[in-house]
């Protein structure tokens, strides 16, 4: 049977873990046998097209088949063991390929010889990228001290898993079953009929509140019983924690910090932020301080404001002691009555099928990029979309969308994963891109389609961000082509840029339409709206600086021993937010610590100052600019990892980055 459908997608109608365990690890075994001959073969004289291309082929051939499987990890027991076994074996051959002295050699001498120094500046770039994840991977460590790296990196791989293992156990068991309508009072219908939908698929009676982003930030703004924000509360701040020491995080996280720590030492670093930023746009670990130091300098009188206005309101709600699951309900009591239009309603506006369409004609006005629906996915599941990405009457790739909320699907499932980077072969073969993006949009209910609310809006424009920029780049190699080597700061500017468009009240006006009758909202109705979510903005990134500090105290060279309570209740008090309650402990839930932005979570905040100030040049030339679409193409996303990525934005703006943007859209000016 054939796997492959005509343009090498996965017909996933027809696979099975068997079959995608021998595919996985007959690559495995190619690219071992590959690597010991790309090393004999080269000895006597290295090439661009035998070493360089050769083992980006082998690299992009493993990264491909593995991804190509991993929609299915959560659809059966069968497949979710298949991930698990080849993950190790898969990440096992990218280490051990970093610790190759014979062909980090081969590398070495082809990038110091009369050829490698004139290659083309894409070229070097390439090289230099290989040779210092070379230096990172723990190539010039003796024989004693590779063993020990090993041991560390085999050690993290098996906490890491067991810390994702332990939330989500828990997250399954802190859903809130409700059987009493009246303690809904507040919900939209649309949210309810989900918490039913949800508890019918439990087989509960009444409605079942999932222990996710979505139910909690809903539950917490509109909820009238004050009982059941608590509860909410509670339960979502619970995850990752346990009174069974196996299924609890804290020592968890303790030891992976300390272990990560102590790989970094061994690989001559003084800790591990000190490695991390050797990966990272922002470049220095100076520079890195400075950035949060300025941000931190702002937050906290901004929070003092917000407290301010928000401790007369419990008063006034009959409130004595205010507690964390007070102030978001407050916070949209206080500001509802200035809107006419409440977010429920908006909701109403942005159809799952019109939001498409209004990112099909964004891709296409700003860079002339046609996403063809082809009716046939053969995907992992019937609501997933598939896409040909066409650019100048050419394919250049394919952009799966499994947007909705699905069996199969775990909560909170919003990311993007880029299966083949672009890339051309020694042989001239040009290799299409294969995107798939996951959100979590709710199924729609009661004879309603899918429905956005401005969350799911900005998750969907946010990945859809990603999508593009791996589409788009103009590369022609694995290596560069990859935009996670831009470090999870670069990497996330383009999806925070795309995110700026749901802020603005003319754009979303525009591509408004009721679900029932088609009618769109004007910006006049839209604009309080927003201006209402804005609101929460400086309380927001107050938040995500907390945690920026928490994660780099965590990582710190003077981590091994530290109180981790201190650490958490230190990243408050520095940003004002609201103090905590004794049985909250974010670490223990912090699952970007362990899925890539580990001594990195400071990104999200770098990301969102870049990103505002590429928007300023949409708003002054239009949001939909043509012209300005396609310099956004040719300075920023384009180039990918070809260059700094500082560099890239520098020349788009035209001059020196600015956060002035940043700071009014934030509420920190």
């Amino acid at each position: 049977m054939t796997l492959l459908q005509a343009e090498n997608l996965l017909d996933y109608r027809q696979v099975s873990p068997d079959q995608a365990l021998q595919a996985i690890e007959t690559s495995i075994a190619n690219y071992r046998l590959g690597i010991e001959a790309v090393v004999e073969h080269q000895a006597a004289l290295p090439t661009w097209d035998d070493l360089v291309l050769a083992i980006d082929a082998l690299d992009a051939d493993l990264q491909g088949t593995f991804y190509d499987f991993a929609p299915m990890a959560n659809h059966s027991v069968e497949w979710w063991q298949v991930f698990q076994k080849t993950y190790v074996q898969v990440d096992g051959c990218f280490k051990d390929k970093l610790r190759n002295v014979e062909l980090y050699q081969l590398y070495e001498r082809f990038a110091n010889s009369a050829v490698g120094q004139h290659l083309d500046s894409r070229k070097k770039a390439t090289l230099a990228l290989i040779l210092q994840e070379y230096k990172n991977g723990g190539v010039n460590l003796g024989t004693d001290d590779k063993a020990r790296l090993q041991q560390l990196e085999r050690r993290i791989g098996e906490l890491t898993t067991r810390f994702l293992a332990n939330v989500d156990s828990s997250v399954a068991s802190l859903a809130v079953h409700v059987t009493d309508e009246n303690r809904l009072d507040g919900i939209a219908g649309q949210q309810q009929g989900q918490m039913r939908s949800a508890a019918q698929a439990a087989k509960l009676s009444g409605w079942l509140i999932a222990c996710d982003e979505a139910n909690f930030t809903h539950v917490l703004k509109f909820a009238t019983d004050r009982s059941l924000r608590e509860q909410v509360y509670r339960a979502y701040h619970l995850q990752g924690v346990s009174d069974d020491p196996a299924l609890d995080n804290g020592e968890v996280i303790r030891a992976l910090a300390e272990l990560r720590n102590e790989k970094a030492r061994l690989l001559g670093f003084e800790d591990h932020v000190q490695l991390s930023v050797q990966t990272k746009s922002i470049g220095t670990v100076a520079r890195l301080e400075a950035f949060l130091q300025s941000l931190e300098d702002r937050v906290k009188p901004a929070m003092s404001a917000f407290r301010s206005t928000i401790e007369p309101l419990a008063a006034a709600h009959g409130i004595d002691a205010l507690e964390p699951w007070d102030i978001d309900y407050l916070h949209a009591n206080a500001r509802d009555s200035k809107s006419l239009l409440s977010e429920a309603t908006m909701q109403e506006f942005f159809t799952f099928e019109g939001v498409v369409a209004a990112l099909r004609e964004m891709a296409r006005q700003l860079f002339g990029v046609e996403l063809q629906q082809l009716n046939d996915s053969n995907a992992w599941h019937p609501s997933v979309l598939l896409f040909e990405v066409i650019q100048d009457h050419a394919t250049i790739g394919h952009l799966y969308l499994d947007a909705l909320q699905h069996d199969g699907k775990a909560p909170d499932t919003v990311k993007t994963v880029t299966h083949w980077h672009r890339r051309v072969d020694a042989e001239g073969r040009y290799h299409r891109v294969v995107v798939s993006v996951y959100s979590d949009v709710p199924q729609g209910i009661d004879g309603r389609p899918p429905l956005l609310d401005h969350l799911a809006l900005k998750k969907l424009y946010h990945e859809f961000g990603h999508a593009l920029h791996s589409l788009l780049v103009s590369t022609n190699n694995h290596v560069l082509s990859d935009t996670r080597r831009l470090g999870s700061d670069g990497v996330e500017v383009p999806s925070k840029l795309f995110e700026c468009w749901v802020w603005d009240a003319d754009y979303l006006a525009s591509i408004s339409a009721h679900y029932q009758d088609g009618r769109k909202l004007s910006s006049a109705e839209l604009k309080p709206v927003l201006d209402k979510l804005q609101a929460d903005n400086a309380r927001s990134n107050a938040t995500l600086l907390g945690r920026a500090l928490l994660d780099l105290g965590l990582h710190g060279s003077a981590t091994n021993g530290v109180d981790l309570s201190r650490l958490v209740t230190d990243s408050h008090q520095r940003t004002g937010l609201w103090p905590l309650n004794g049985f909250e402990k974010p670490l223990h839930g912090f699952t970007h610590l362990v899925t890539g932005y580990d001594a990195g979570f400071f990104g999200y905040l770098w990301a969102d100052v870049h990103a505002w100030d590429l928007f300023s040049r949409f708003e002054a030339a239009g949001l939909l600019d043509q012209p300005t679409g396609q310099a956004l193409l040719d300075e920023v996303l384009a180039p990918s990892v070809s260059r700094p990525f500082l560099q890239s934005i520098e020349l788009f703006l035209g001059r020196p980055t600015d956060t002035t943007r940043f700071l009014k859209w934030s509420g920190l000016a």
